[in-house]
């Protein structure tokens, strides 16, 4: 299966009383705060990652929080260390700080790709199932599980784990084409063959998706010329 990754895409001065603290509103805005400069942070990565690095340190090391640490490890793989992004958010997946469960999903989510991307498949399945556990029916999970089988040359398992993704997206052009490459690897050349054809009507600008299809249309061929034993 191809498994391409992804392109390598205030200090906050408060005098922060107890009141302050305990006030609603105070949080509120607080959070917002963070939300930005955790948006910012993510949006300097594009240009220029080597000081989104360093600007996200010293916002950790200033109280930024699982913001500062989720900015810092999403840094560290545009940097071209993604096994370390990958431990960092497999670290605040399970920290305190993690925030609520869906981000706890997400994190790991994210981990599982980017263990991919470093081609550790173990490492990718621990984190997809540990955010299983969590979210059982989270969509990118249950996908990078699916792609950390097939590194791994367990198809059929991956292949089970993508039908569950488009029973509940049966749309995702990404995940046909994923499934298609599975069944391509099992011989099943006749489903690879209409899942291929279904990613392609639904997003016919992927590469990816036509040489796959070429692939297995030329396995078919083959198949068709191949001559019929007798007894």
């Amino acid at each position: 299966m191809n498994m391409k990754t992804p392109a390598r895409i205030l200090k906050l001065g408060l005098a922060m009383s107890a009141t302050a603290l305990a006030s609603p509103s105070y949080a509120a805005d607080l959070t917002s705060s963070f939300d930005q400069k955790h948006k910012e942070c993510l949006e300097r990565i594009a240009v220029d990652s080597e000081l989104a690095y360093e600007e996200a340190m010293i916002w950790r090391d200033e109280g930024g929080g699982r913001r500062a640490k989720h900015c810092e490890a999403m840094t560290l793989f545009a940097l071209g260390h993604e096994g370390e992004a990958a431990r960092r958010l497999d670290e605040l997946a399970k920290a305190s700080d993690g925030g609520s469960p869906e981000m706890r999903a997400d994190f790991y989510a994210e981990a599982a790709n980017f263990w991919i991307a470093a081609d550790e498949m173990r490492k990718a399945f621990d984190s997809a199932s540990a955010g299983l556990k969590i979210k059982y029916d989270h969509e990118d999970l249950r996908i990078a599980r699916a792609r950390a089988y097939a590194g791994s040359g367990r198809y059929d398992y991956a292949e089970t784990d993508l039908t569950s993704v488009l029973a509940l997206a049966p749309n995702r052009a990404d995940v046909l084409r994923y499934r298609a490459d599975a069944r391509f690897k099992q011989d099943k050349l006749d489903e690879a063959k209409a899942d291929i054809e279904a990613s392609l009507n639904l997003d016919p600008t992927q590469v990816e998706t036509a040489l796959l299809r070429g692939q297995i249309n030329e396995a078919i061929r083959l198949g068709k010329m191949a001559p019929v034993e007798t007894e």
